[in-house]
């Protein structure tokens, strides 16, 4: 039996449609290299060999190598520092033998001179690349600018679907083919093979990244993102960025993407998202392999270098406060020690029966009473920020005192009735008394703010209860209750009013800190602040804090 024979025509069709697959195949690859390329940090890939096998757009202009690799395959070192020699023989980090030997991610920080003569600081991160098999092809590294820092899938499914679908077509036209077609069917398989390996590597690249990714099209719905933006913002896949970014209904006015489209240049912003937290981002436009604009959407979350950065702003603002506050105290103490002495010698001189006597006695008190406030106002505007020798055995019902002493005159000015409930014999704690007194501070503050929002004047529900007990719980605490009949807390966001720049006040009243601040304070004398509220009826807070025994420190970390 003859096998069937092939005409002219099969052979030139086959010759065709191979080649039709290797188009597409470079098409893909070129379609994903543009993807890369529109990322702003170096990334570059480095096989077991230090040569390097991908670079992209940023990582050329960082090595200051126009040609870059498309000639040759560098060794890395010589891309990155102009060197002969690899790293560990210069006696620097070599971040590629350093996943060789563990097996996992690398993260080193690196001296870069720019092409204009500036000096910066690169943290490298090296991520392990591997094959299906779990081979170690080499390492995929980015490159992070953190100068200043020092200083203070939507990718290739559709033609992957649709070249299964026509090996499948193909396949059932060719079952009757001999060996000839056979060949043909094992080389798509081959090129199938090939096309997934690309996407696996460029997969692999996109997941490998630190930040946050998002790809959206004209439509702003959302069509791919790696596993670090579905840790913070969730599965997002076929919602729209709006919904996603500020649980918005309709896009955002002004668009960063459509200014990005619009303009075809990178826009950056950093803003505040729908979950409380602050991120940098960076629109970077790009057509497909259809010719259809999308954007690539790049977020790091810089939410801990915002607070960091207001926090020393404000430990700077409360130094300038206490030495101004020490210079007030030292002005005012002078003349009023001066005042009071002058009073008790005429006092004592003239005695006690003459009608002035009264008077003289009332200048002594309340010149006693000015000294005594200033005092307090001095040792508040003295508080260190972490000094655990300032850690001491402490009465809470004074240091509530001090603090009302404070606040005190701007509560009765505003027509707040006052009411402190101490029970007897309440034991001390182990804390920083200054940084329990800004605990105190903040939340009478922000009942102030409150009841002064429900009631514009005077009225008898305009009350403030301060209650301090004992509770047990395994051990003895003393319970601090702050409790307002202002407008209370919505039920929607009580579970955020403690996260960094969340507030309830209106613009430019309140920064966002003061609980966060607080709540960070009370964690580390080993308490609990808890927050309970009903709207428009009271929003009570309690502070516990764990009872000084007298032996190991309580409220000390």
């Amino acid at each position: 039996m003859q096998p069937p024979s092939v005409n002219n025509d099969d052979k030139m069709t086959s010759k065709n449609d191979e080649n039709a697959f290797w188009v597409a195949l470079n098409k893909q690859y070129q379609f994903l290299s543009s993807i890369i390329d529109e990322v702003v940090d170096p990334i570059i890939v480095i096989g077991t060999d230090f040569r390097v096998k991908f670079a992209n757009r940023a990582a050329c202009n960082f090595a200051r190598d126009n040609a870059c690799i498309h000639a040759t395959e560098p060794f890395c070192y010589k891309l990155i520092f102009d060197s002969d020699i690899p790293c560990n023989k210069a006696g620097r980090d070599c971040p590629l033998i350093m996943v060789l030997e563990n097996d996992s991610t690398a993260i080193i920080e690196i001296e870069h001179i720019r092409a204009n003569g500036l000096k910066r600081f690169f943290e490298v991160q090296a991520s392990p690349l591997t094959n299906k098999e779990g081979e170690l092809l080499g390492v995929v590294e980015s490159f992070r600018d953190v100068t200043e820092r020092n200083k203070y899938a939507e990718m290739l499914e559709k033609g992957h679907e649709e070249l299964e679908q026509r090996v499948f077509e193909r396949t059932e036209e060719l079952v009757k083919s001999n060996e000839i077609l056979a060949e043909q069917i094992t080389r798509r398989q081959q090129i199938e093979r090939i096309l997934r390996g690309e996407r696996d590597k460029f997969h692999c690249m996109l997941m490998a990244m630190k930040q946050g990714m998002h790809i959206l099209n004209a439509d702003y719905t959302i069509e791919f993102q790696n596993d670090v933006v579905l840790s913070l913002l969730g599965d997002a896949i076929g919602r729209h960025c709006y919904d996603v970014y500020k649980q918005r209904s309709q896009p955002c006015d002004p668009c960063m993407m459509a200014e990005a489209t619009k303009t075809g240049q990178v826009q950056r912003a950093e803003e505040l998202m729908s979950n409380s937290r602050y991120f940098s981002q960076s629109y970077s436009p790009f057509k497909d392999i259809d010719g259809k604009m999308k954007c690539l959407i790049l977020l790091n979350d810089i939410t801990e270098e915002k607070a960091y950065a207001a926090k020393k702003i404000r430990t700077s603002q409360l130094a300038s406060i206490g030495e101004l506050a020490a210079g007030v105290a030292h002005e005012i103490n002078n003349p009023i020690n001066g005042i009071i002495n002058y009073a008790q010698i005429l006092l004592d001189d003239i005695g006690a029966q003459e009608p002035i006597s009264p008077i003289l006695k009332r200048v002594i008190s309340e010149g006693e009473r000015i000294a005594d406030i200033v005092s307090k106002l001095l040792s508040f505007a003295r508080q260190g920020d972490d000094d655990s020798q300032a850690f001491m055995e402490t009465s809470v019902p004074e240091v509530l005192e001090n603090s009302l002493a404070l606040v005190r005159h701007q509560l009765i000015k505003d027509g707040i009735i006052i009411a402190v409930h101490t029970q007897p014999e309440v034991p001390n704690v182990w804390v920083h008394p200054q940084q329990l007194e800004q605990v105190f501070i903040n939340l009478l503050s922000n009942a102030r703010y409150a009841l002064n929002e429900k009631f514009t004047g005077k009225d008898k529900n305009k009350r403030l209860d301060l209650q301090i007990s004992t509770f047990a719980a395994g051990k003895t605490y003393v319970r601090t209750s702050i409790r307002d009949y202002g407008v209370g807390i919505p039920d929607g966001i009580i579970d955020f009013v403690c996260n960094t720049f969340f507030s309830t006040k209106r613009t430019g009243e309140g920064t966002g800190l003061g609980l966060s601040i607080s709540q960070g304070l009370i964690k580390k004398f080993n308490g609990f602040l808890h927050i309970e509220s009903e709207p428009g009826q009271y929003t009570n807070i309690t502070v516990d804090l764990p009872a000084h025994t007298g032996g190991q420190h309580d409220g000390q970390h």
